[in-house]
C-alpha cells in the first residue's frame, strides 16, 4: 500500500512539473510574441533616407526633374507616405482648380488622386496620421482673393475618400499652417472681411475642436508656417501697401504670446517653408523686382540664417515638400501674378 502511493505521488509530481513547464512555455511564447511584434513594428519604422527616384541627387544643387502633369500656380503640397500631393491652385486657364495630383516619390511617377470637393486656391494642404488635410482658401473660380472658406477636408489615401472636417473658426486664405505633435496651427492669410489676419487657429486632432491661440505681432498674408524646435514658425507675408516682410515669429505651444525672431534675410510673400532635419528651408516668393530665387535656411535653435543654392526656376504660388534631406519645389508662377508652370525640382540640402 505504501509502495502504490510512493508511486501515485510521483507521477503527480512529474504531472506537475510537466504542467509547469508547459505553462512557462506558453509565457514564454507570448513574450517572445511581442517581442517579434515589437522587432517587426521597428522594422516597419525604417530611418529616413532620400527617396528612391532621387536618392542619386547631388548634394549642394538643384537638380530639374520631369515636369508634373499640370501647369498650376497657388498650389499647396503634403507628404503623406512616400507620395508628395499638389492640390489645388490655378492652372493654365487662371481657373480654380480642385485637381489632386500626387508623385511616386520611390518611382519618380505621377498620378490622379480623387479631386478635392470643391476647388480652391491659396489653400493650406498638410499631413497628419497617414493622411492629408486641406484647409482653408478662396473658393471663387477666378483670381479675384475674394470666396474664403473655413472648410477643411480629409483625404484617406486608403480609401481614396474626401470627408469633411469641423469647419475652421475663421475663414481664410494665403494662411501658414504647420502640423505639431497632434495639433494643426493656422495663422495669419486673408478673409473676404478683413485685408490681413493675425488671429491663430488651433486643431486638435485628438479632440476633433478648434480653439484660438494669440495673435501675431502683425496681421498678413502670403506667409509661410513650419514646425521645429518644439514650436510653430511663421515668417514674411505681406499687406495691402506695406510690402513684403522680413518677419518671423516663434509660437510654443501653451505660451501666451508669439516670439519676435532674428529677421529673414530677404522680405518675401507667396513663398513656402519646410522643415529638412533640424532646420527650416524657405523657398520661392515673389516681390516688386519679380519672384525670388533666393534659398534661405534657419536654424531654429541659434536663430542663425545661412545661404543655400539659388532656385533655378524662380517662382511663387509653389509647393513645397521635404523628404529626408531632400527638397521638392513643384509648380508655381515664374512670374508676379497669375502665372503657372509644371517646374519640379529637386535640393539636397542635407
Amino acid at each position: 500500500m505504501l509502495a502504490l502511493i510512493a508511486v501515485v505521488a510521483a507521477v503527480v509530481v512529474v504531472l506537475a512539473g510537466h504542467l509547469s513547464s508547459e505553462k512557462g512555455k506558453t509565457s514564454t511564447h507570448t513574450t517572445s510574441g511581442s517581442a517579434a511584434h515589437l522587432v517587426r513594428t521597428a522594422k516597419r519604422r525604417p530611418p529616413r533616407r532620400p527617396p528612391s527616384a532621387f536618392a542619386a541627387a547631388p548634394a549642394g544643387r538643384w537638380v530639374t526633374e520631369s515636369e508634373a502633369p499640370t501647369s498650376r500656380g497657388e498650389v499647396s503640397a503634403a507628404l503623406v507616405g512616400n507620395f508628395a500631393y499638389v492640390v489645388g491652385g490655378f492652372d493654365a486657364a487662371g481657373r480654380t482648380s480642385a485637381a489632386v495630383q500626387r508623385l511616386n516619390l520611390a518611382t519618380g511617377h505621377w498620378e490622379d488622386a480623387p479631386p478635392m470637393p470643391e476647388a480652391l486656391n491659396h489653400m493650406n494642404a498638410v499631413a497628419h496620421g497617414g493622411d492629408l488635410y486641406v484647409v482653408g482658401g478662396y473658393s471663387q473660380p477666378g483670381d479675384t482673393s475674394t470666396g474664403a472658406v473655413h472648410d477643411f477636408w480629409r483625404f484617406d489615401p486608403a480609401t481614396g475618400k474626401w470627408s469633411p472636417m469641423p469647419a475652421a473658426p475663421l475663414s481664410r486664405a494665403a494662411a501658414g499652417a504647420a502640423v505639431l505633435g497632434h495639433r494643426l496651427y493656422v495663422a495669419g492669410g486673408r478673409s473676404d472681411a478683413l485685408t490681413t489676419i493675425s488671429t491663430l487657429a488651433v486643431f486638435d486632432f485628438q479632440t476633433g475642436r478648434w480653439s484660438l491661440g494669440p495673435a501675431l505681432h502683425h496681421a498678413r498674408e502670403h506667409v509661410a508656417a513650419a514646425a521645429a524646435d518644439g514650436a510653430v514658425w511663421l515668417m514674411g507675408g505681406r499687406a495691402l501697401g506695406q510690402g513684403n516682410f522680413t518677419d518671423v515669429e516663434r509660437y510654443r505651444p501653451g505660451s501666451a504670446s508669439w516670439d519676435q525672431m532674428a529677421p529673414m534675410p530677404v522680405a518675401r510673400s507667396g513663398f513656402q517653408a519646410v522643415t529638412v532635419g533640424e532646420k527650416i528651408v524657405v523657398v520661392g516668393g515673389e516681390g516688386p523686382a519679380g519672384t525670388i530665387p533666393e534659398v534661405d535656411q534657419l536654424d531654429p535653435v541659434t536663430g542663425d540664417w545661412s545661404r543655400l543654392p539659388d532656385l533655378p526656376t524662380a517662382r511663387h504660388g509653389l509647393g513645397l515638400v521635404a523628404a529626408g534631406p531632400l527638397v521638392l519645389a513643384i509648380d508655381g508662377g515664374p512670374q508676379p501674378g497669375l502665372t503657372t508652370s509644371r517646374t519640379v525640382q529637386v535640393l539636397r540640402a542635407s
